[in-house]
């Protein structure tokens, strides 16, 4: 499956079979019958897939969600559309996948008919096997009895589960005899339970458990040592983790289940403290969280005491209680606390191990800027090498490129050293292949400040061009550096009339100062190059308006020079400097601001009008998911889904 191909490009829709279950315990079940798969989802999540009733791509779909106030969180839309194309749900337009036919099953019996009966027998099947003592098995005939009767008891078992599923409307798949079990027994795929109401599924859920707990019961009446096979079998079949048929039950019982886009996660969780504080905290608050607990210790204290008895030790009297009780405790106390901090410690390596390869990363630059750049052999392939990785550089074709590697001349600058490449029209014209550069500008008061940090690949000496409002730059070392350098006569001849002015703009000004804020430090380098293409450099002198409180958003901005002020009624809030953006919220949520932003001196933004925003976001998934984390932690709460509250009066 082409993650990137799915949520980009690719035409999706419904598809044309699908069954749609009540409303369980606030999920949907929705089934696409030929193909036999599954999806679980919220009525809000439903929503969006109805969306694909005709043919469309998902950033058609998530940009109707944003403009018309449905939109989902974007990790639980991407999500959805995901999971629901891996099951088929939705698929390519034409393209049918495999079809799974359904068994032609005859008998059928209604939950609501045996449900009684299966509960009186489950329990008193629990009851006569703590009353009674299995034995261990002592001859061949025990064993073999032992095998028979556990092998008939899952037959049976999973014969009246598919009776109960036809006779609710469900379908049966697949009956068939699982030779290499142990024992072998009769078996079918019955996850069309699913579909049912709870109490249905619950019903289905016990058949088994309850025709093994009344065998195991009857037998360690009459044959005790025929009975401890059963007894296997019914705890395994209860057992609380990895599938237990009863711990399954309880989890169908959750009055708000987790949907199939909020579990086994495509995108990873993020790992802040607070976020996994809230989902302990609402995994604490669950009543069945403690249910299920519960039932672990159960039946693990089930366990001991049949133990107990098969060895004929009394697991009730003081004796046993006083010599092995405080063991007990502890082991199911350290069992316990060993699997949390297994959990822990496996987080803390996940994300001690991410951090450690981002800090190598790190190191690898610093060591390669200081003590590399001398050592770097720069013949001519090299450098054809290197200029390939410029923005600017890496469009020219490739004899050209070649042709001005050949006029290209190395030179390297020690730290914190003035560059030639400053005034007002330079003489030379320079690409950094290792290092970091200051671009600086004098202000009015005749001071210079730094207004970006150019790096490798960028291009120094023809700034002049892309801003001519303001020529002139100054330029210094911060670390040492290696230069590709060409004579200002020899750039005009063979590059820059390749060059319209708007590349110019977008490769020297606004890609070095995007690759370094933090709204685009992840983002891929093509998704950075579209954003600034898409930008425009906007003056604003000081005292104007960028955006007023109460007016709707028409633009997104991020402030590319200079700062701004946030005030509400006349009262300053705080201070928008350059790098950090603003005007997202209003344009994702439809809203107004409740806060006006005014410019200071020198203030400079790239503008995104509205909707060319919009159609960026929604074509670029990983941009939209790191936007809606970055603006929700502004806004003090998920930028998704939206309230009553998230818009203004008109």
């Amino acid at each position: 499956m082409d993650l990137n191909l799915i949520l980009s490009a690719q035409s999706l829709c419904l598809a044309p079979q699908l069954q749609r279950s009540g409303q369980i315990n606030g999920l949907l079940v929705i089934k696409n019958v030929p193909a036999k798969t599954y999806l679980r989802v919220t009525p809000e999540e439903w929503m969006v897939l109805q969306q694909f009733e005709t043919p469309h791509t998902v950033p058609t779909v998530l940009g109707s969600a944003i403009r018309d106030r449905y939109c989902l969180p974007l990790r639980v839309f991407y999500e959805v559309i995901l999971k629901a194309r891996r099951a088929n749900i939705l698929q390519e337009p034409g393209v049918e996948p495999e079809t799974v036919r359904a068994y032609d099953w005859h008998w059928a019996i209604h939950p609501k008919v045996l449900k009684p009966p299966l509960v009186i027998l489950f329990c008193a099947g629990i009851v006569m096997a703590f009353s009674f003592q299995p034995r261990f098995p002592s001859s061949p005939l025990d064993w073999t009895a032992g095998l028979l009767l556990l092998s008939a008891s899952l037959s049976f078992g999973n014969f009246l589960a598919a009776c109960l599923i036809r006779g609710a409307n469900g379908e049966v798949y697949r009956p068939h005899w699982r030779w290499l079990a142990v024992p072998p027994h009769f078996a079918m795929d019955t996850n069309d339970a699913i579909m049912l109401p709870f109490s249905e599924q619950m019903t289905v859920g016990l058949a088994c458990s309850a025709v093994l707990a009344i065998a195991v019961g009857v037998t360690a009446l009459n044959e005790p040592k025929w009975a401890f096979f059963s007894l296997l079998g019914l705890i395994v079949s209860l057992r609380p983790v990895l599938g237990g048929r009863l711990p399954a039950l309880i989890r169908v019982g959750r009055k708000q289940r987790l949907s199939d886009s909020e579990q086994n996660f495509v995108f990873p969780l993020n790992r802040r403290p607070e976020v996994w504080g809230r989902l302990l905290n609402r995994l604490l608050s669950d009543p069945t969280t403690w249910a299920r607990i519960a039932y672990g210790v159960v039946w693990t204290f089930a366990i001991l005491y049949w133990g107990a008895r098969l060895e004929d030790i009394p697991p009730w009297a003081l004796a046993f209680l006083a010599a092995k009780g405080i063991l007990i405790a502890l082991g199911i106390g350290g069992l316990l606390a060993l699997l949390g901090a297994g959990c822990f410690a496996w987080e803390f390596f996940d994300l001690a191990y991410k951090s450690a390869l981002a800090w190598r990363d790190a190191l690898r630059l610093w060591k390669r800027r200081w003590f590399g750049g001398g050592e770097m052999i720069l013949d001519e392939s090299s450098r054809v090498k290197a200029m390939a990785a410029s923005p600017l550089f890496s469009t020219l074709a490739p004899p050209l490129l070649q042709e001005v590697a050949r006029a290209m001349a190395v030179r390297r600058h020690g730290p914190w050293k003035a560059l030639p490449e400053n005034g007002n029209v330079s003489t030379q014209v320079s690409m950094i292949v290792s290092g970091k550069v200051s671009l600086r500008r004098e202000t009015p008061a005749g001071r210079t400040v730094q207004v970006q940090v150019l790096s490798e690949g960028d291009i120094i000496g023809l700034h002049d061009l892309a801003d001519p409002e303001f020529p002139i730059y100054h330029l210094r070392t911060l670390t040492p550096v290696t230069l590709l350098t060409m004579d200002r006569t020899t750039a005009e001849e063979l590059v820059i009339p390749k060059f319209p002015k708007s590349t110019l703009i977008d490769t020297l000004l606004k890609m070095p100062f995007l690759q370094r804020i933090s709204l685009c430090r992840n983002w891929h380098l093509q998704a950075i190059r579209h954003f600034a293409r898409l930008s425009s450099i906007i003056n604003f002198s000081r005292g104007a308006p960028i955006l007023s409180d109460g007016h709707p958003v028409d633009d997104f901005f991020v402030i590319f020079q200079g700062d701004a002020r946030v005030i509400r009624n006349k009262r300053q809030l705080a201070v928008i400097r350059a790098g950090e953006f603003f005007g997202e919220i209003g344009l994702m949520q439809n809203s107004c601001p409740n806060a006006s932003v005014i410019a200071n001196n020198g203030t400079r933004c790239l503008r995104i009008p509205r909707t060319e925003l919009l159609r960026f976001v929604t074509h670029n998934y990983t941009v939209a998911l790191e936007i809606e984390r970055m603006s929700s932690e502004r806004l003090g709460r998920p930028l998704f889904p939206l309230s009553l509250g998230d818009f203004c009066s008109n």
